[in-house]
């Protein structure tokens, strides 16, 4: 009886140690991995969508005659972008790109046909592949963000110029450019849809969807 006593305990005491060693072997390899790098949003053609092509890190779509063009944009190109600009400075402080980076689209309408168009950006929609939908972060929201920052004087009217928030009338033959903001891109995405809603040509609704790849490196 003691033998077998033994016998078991030393089972036991073998078990428990493979157990303990395929543990710590799982857990070094989770800590040894390494993390993934800022992502980057890759435009890809729809083939459903005909009217629509990725002309570089662009896609441009026709909406009912329409030109739209919309491009995602990191913080260097957001930075170039309002270092073009006279009189301009990029809104969004370093802290704020290194701690939750926006996610940032540049959009161009151009009204080419000879009627009014009107758009909501406050309707639009960032879809990923696993359903989760975010709206545009509105102006009022970032006012507050950035009230408190240094140089926020600067900052806000700078983002009030260029930030698509409220509703936007277009007459024939104008055109209008601005950035749609969206939270920061979630680590479980790895395609997003950007879904331009409440877009009207001549009272009529003509809804774009522009498709984007995430990719990460690591």
């Amino acid at each position: 009886m003691p033998e077998r006593r033994r016998g078991k305990r030393r089972r036991g005491w073998l078990t428990r140690a493979v157990v303990f060693g395929v543990s710590v072997y799982l857990t070094g390899c989770a800590t040894t991995e390494k993390p993934l790098g800022p992502p980057t949003l890759r435009p890809v053609a729809q083939g459903q969508a005909p009217t629509s092509q990725v002309v570089g890190e662009a896609i441009v779509a026709s909406l009912g005659g329409v030109a739209v063009t919309l491009r995602w944009m990191d913080e260097g190109a957001v930075n170039q972008y309002y270092a073009r600009r006279p009189g301009l400075v990029a809104p969004w402080p370093q802290a704020l790109w290194t701690e939750s980076p926006p996610t940032l689209f540049l959009v161009r309408v151009r009204n080419q046909t000879h009627q009014e168009v009107q758009f909501d950006p406050a309707m639009t929609m960032l879809v990923a592949q696993d359903g989760n939908r975010d709206r545009p972060i509105p102006y009022e929201e970032m006012y507050l963000r950035l009230a408190e920052t240094e140089e926020a004087a600067p900052r806000l009217r700078s983002l009030q110029a260029t930030l698509l928030s409220r509703f936007v009338v277009i007459q024939p033959g104008g055109q209008r450019e601005g950035f749609l903001l969206f939270p920061t891109i979630k680590p479980e995405a790895k395609h997003l849809f950007l879904e331009l809603s409440s877009f009207f040509v001549g009272g009529r609704e003509i809804p774009g969807h522009f498709a984007f790849q995430v990719v990460r490196q690591p």
